[in-house]
């Protein structure tokens, strides 16, 4: 029989829908503000800072999806512990002592945490590097299950209990020898993550394009209302034509980014060579910019 155990979460999933909240309406008001304003490098500074925070909205609203999800099966076979995408398996008979937490000083958990949600790695005195799954507001609430290669810090609302429900599993003996290993499904399964290489060249892209957007920005307030273009037909242009070079770099570099993202996963020379492409485009379009602005 398999026990599901739900951690108090309520406060934790409180604080970080706050926060995305908060990302999310500072991502509005910089767009408002970076719309209302001419085109020049500041109003380009509050279009990127805008994205930065959308980004961690982004992030906190994953966070607070796996807070909400937190949770911890229990049976004969050992304990899983289930944040967001993410599964982690002990096997029982790894499985060694539990110790309260009210028996050990106060840890400082390195990753995501804040009040009511602390996922990640951390120091504690007598039990070296311990992972954390819990939704502790004092440390007195955890409960560390200890095995002889990784000590893992959970929370639940009632520790005899859960002593006693462990007890009479390990008493019945595995049924299927589970690995002592974290396992990552969908979005977080993917091999991006893992790949340094691939990560460098999309930095080096969205890099690319921040520099394009840059040069024209800074150039843009000092032009004349009328500009030539060396590939028009006419010659001249009115200078907001001159926007669609960044414009166009942005949706190439969406376009490489998002088919580089997903076909890494399939074939990594694929992705590198989507990430690359995107590299060389925001090359050429800053070149464009450059002979356009210095004919």
């Amino acid at each position: 029989m398999i026990s599901e155990l739900h951690p108090h979460r309520a406060l934790g999933v409180l604080v970080g829908a706050a926060l995305t909240l908060w990302c999310f309406a500072f991502t509005g008001a910089l767009l408002w503000r970076g719309f209302t304003q001419p085109i020049d490098l500041p109003a380009l500074g509050l279009h990127l800072t805008a994205t930065l925070f959308f980004s961690l909205g982004c992030l906190f609203g994953y966070w607070t999806y796996s807070c909400l999800t937190l949770k911890y099966f229990l049976d004969r076979n050992g304990l899983i512990i289930h944040w967001g995408d993410i599964r982690q398996l002990i096997p029982m008979d790894r499985i060694e002592r539990l110790v309260p937490g009210r028996e050990l000083p106060a840890p400082k958990v390195t990753g995501v945490s804040w009040l009511g949600h602390h996922v990640g790695h951390g120091p504690v005195e007598g039990l070296g590097d311990v992972i954390f799954y819990a939704t502790h507001s004092s440390h007195e609430e955890l409960l560390y299950v200890v095995t002889a290669e990784q000590t893992y810090a959970i929370s639940v609302t009632d520790e005899v209990q859960f002593a006693e429900q462990l007890q009479g599993h390990q008493k019945l003996g595995q049924v299927v020898s589970l690995p002592q290993v974290t396992e990552r499904h969908s979005v977080a399964a993917l091999p991006f993550w893992h790949d340094t290489l691939a990560q460098l060249l999309a930095l080096a892209a969205i890099a690319g394009c921040a520099v394009t957007l840059g040069y024209v920005f800074q150039q843009y307030p000092g032009l004349p209302e009328s500009i030539p273009f060396p590939f028009a037909a006419q010659g001249f242009g009115d200078k907001k034509e001159l926007l669609t070079i960044p414009i166009t770099g942005l949706g190439l570099l969406a376009v490489s980014l998002v088919l580089g993202f997903m076909l890494h996963a399939l074939d990594r020379a694929v992705g590198y060579l989507l990430f690359l492409a995107g590299i060389g485009t925001q090359i050429v379009l800053l070149s464009a910019a450059i002979i356009t602005l210095n004919q």
